[in-house]
């Protein structure tokens, strides 16, 4: 253990950009978008979608690259990377953050990486049969419904660690693990040249069998067409921006980390860019044109109904039980669902690996085995207590929405305000093959930090009282749905009590881990930059504090774009609305693939 670990570092740009990108690409591209556009105005959604890419995507994906790169001088782990910037309980905080949030994520993460391998197993192999054989709708979707809540456990708590995929997340686990262990070049960078293009291909295959359908412009309708007056609901706007910030993974620190390998001279406005406009490419180009047109074409308007989840797993396999030649474009569909989770998994595992290697000098070795042991400890409750997906909604709300979003508004707020957005695209300018208009530091140090907090204050205001209700016994029992005993709503409140302080245990061990590490390194003394980060937090707390008690959240109904919402038929807005995303996507990922052919040796 007292031997340092052997430095790395990326052998190519290329493969970089697809690392990023690929720890970017994941279910939410594929399942989540199209169900956030078709429930919040179909076509109409994508203007807001948009706005929020410029606004918060691309400046959040440029400074976490900047950043890294500006703080490789410190080192690769979260804490140092932030080492010249802060110091005491600010830097030890942001650093357990950065450790805490992939480390979390990944718990749950694969386990759900582990439905799409059992499910590209089940169609490869012909054990999936959902058809009755009477040509019921209903009972087709409820025949798929079954086996999904089956398969996974969701049924009784315990059913996931008796059943196959309890050994399908154990295989993803060993997957994950041997990648990490091969370190960036030789693992996670060669699995990326390989798992994007395949993705890629593969999701072509089942969009031209999707395209070729008959009457597929119906469910291209269902999909495309605006509903205009849904951009007057904020929701929606909410909405918007929480994919965009999701589907870039804004908040991981894994973009950061990765940057912190590369030199002076590297290039990291163009490479962001890339990496923001492939993923992009692939959410709108896949995501929009295969998962609600193909759904809304078989299964109707109950297609628009159904979430992430519910889309993914019960609507499509629903839908592929259907389609001529299902069995194979299923197959084909599962294993895309099953690489993507898998290069974002990957990702996750790394920022959490280089902190144990640096902090502790520990071998590759022996910190992949470590994390194994306690990440698979950590996941094993998450599949036992899986019932309802109860564990798992809660370490998803608490991990992969609040800490991220809370991780993201402080490097903004840290690029913005301690390191000065002026100064800090300078430093980005080094090097780079492109640059940003000049009034780009305005948006990065006032108007993003702005939107941020703006948007998780109004999601916090919707989401966080219920979520805290969740862990109240009383509040349970007495809200408990037709059917749920009284034990049974007292059960699911004390799992859901359990999973979030099971998360403060973890981040008081962390940060722990984070102050041994950090004990004795000489950090930055300027006490004035200190103070940036606890005005800001303390006076958005406040904010959200009164106006949570002041003006309490009513739910209100949520705006669909339905069949009878919208025309059936592809209107003229719709289909230009259609290719101009795909024309936007498509010509950013053109401009940067030109742009880094034409400087791939620099």
């Amino acid at each position: 253990m007292t031997k340092e670990p052997p430095k790395e570092s990326w052998k190519s740009r290329t493969g970089l950009i697809l690392t990023v990108a690929s720890g970017a690409i994941g279910l939410g591209n594929f399942l989540r978008f199209p169900g956030q556009a078709v429930q919040n105005g179909g076509g109409a959604f994508l203007l807001p979608y948009i706005i929020s890419f410029i606004l918060v995507g691309i400046p959040v994906c440029i400074t976490e690259w900047v950043m890294g790169r500006m703080g490789g001088e410190q080192g690769h782990s979260f804490p140092n990377l932030f080492r010249a910037y802060l110091s005491g309980v600010p830097l030890r905080l942001l650093g357990t953050i950065g450790v805490t949030i992939p480390l979390l994520i990944y718990v749950y993460y694969v386990f759900v990486e582990a439905w799409c391998l059992a499910y590209a197993f089940d169609f490869v192999t012909g054990s999936i049969s959902l058809n009755s054989g009477n040509g019921d709708l209903n009972s087709l979707i409820q025949n798929s419904s079954n086996h999904f809540h089956t398969l996974v456990g969701a049924k009784e708590n315990g059913s996931a660690v008796q059943g196959k995929i309890f050994y399908a997340t154990l295989a993803c686990f060993l997957m994950n693990f041997i990648l990490v262990y091969r370190g960036i070049a030789k693992g996670l960078e060669v699995f990326a040249k390989i798992a994007v293009p395949a993705m890629l291909i593969c999701s072509v295959i089942v969009l031209i069998r999707v395209l070729t359908l008959d009457n597929i412009e119906l469910g291209l309708a269902q999909m495309w067409n605006p509903n205009w007056s849904a951009l007057g609901e904020a929701k929606v706007w909410i909405s918007a921006a929480g994919q965009i910030f999701f589907t870039l993974s804004a908040g991981f620190g894994i973009a950061l980390v990765f940057s912190s390998y590369l030199k002076k001279e590297n290039d990291v406005i163009l490479s962001s860019v890339s990496a923001a406009s492939l993923n992009e490419f692939v959410e709108v180009a896949f995501g929009g044109m295969i998962t609600i047109p193909v759904a809304f074409l078989f299964l109707g308007v109950s297609a628009t109904s159904f979430g992430t989840f519910g889309m993914g797993f019960i609507a499509l396999p629903s839908v592929f039980a259907l389609m001529p030649g299902g069995s194979f474009f299923g197959a084909i569909w599962y294993f895309v669902l099953f690489l993507a989770a898998l290069t974002s998994s990957v990702t996750m595992l790394q920022p959490v690996i280089v902190f144990l290697e640096e902090a502790f000098h520990i071998r590759r070795r022996t910190s992949s085995f470590v994390l194994f042991l306690f990440t698979f400890g950590l996941s094993f409750p998450i599949l036992y207590f899986n019932k309802n997906f109860n564990a798992l909604d809660q370490a998803d709300f608490w991990v992969g929405t609040v800490l991220i979003y809370i991780l993201a508004t402080l490097q903004i707020v840290i690029f913005g305000w301690v390191i000065g957005a002026k100064k800090g695209l300078e430093e980005g300018h080094k090097g780079a093959h492109a640059h940003l208009p000049k009034f780009f530091w305005w948006v990065i140090q006032y108007v993003t930090p702005a939107f941020l907090l703006i948007v998780f204050g109004m999601f916090l205001y919707q989401n966080l009282g219920s979520y805290i209700n969740k862990m109240d016994v009383d509040w349970m029992i007495a809200n408990a749905p037709a059917g749920t005993s009284a034990e049974e709503a007292k059960f699911q409140a004390l799992i859901s009590r359990y999973v979030f302080l099971a998360i403060i245990a973890v981040f008081g061990f962390v940060y722990l881990l984070v102050h041994l590490s950090l004990k004795g390194k000489e950090e930055s003394k300027n006490k004035s930059t200190n103070k940036v980060l606890p005005i800001f937090l303390g006076s958005f707390i406040l904010i959200l504090a009164f106006f949570m008690n002041i003006f309490p959240y009513k739910e209100t109904s949520s705006v669909k774009a339905t069949f009878g919402s919208v025309s059936p038929e592809l209107t003229l807005d719709g289909a230009l609305i259609m290719w101009v995303s795909l024309g936007l996507v498509a010509l950013l990922s053109l401009y940067c693939i030109i742009k880094l052919f034409r400087t791939r040796e620099a």
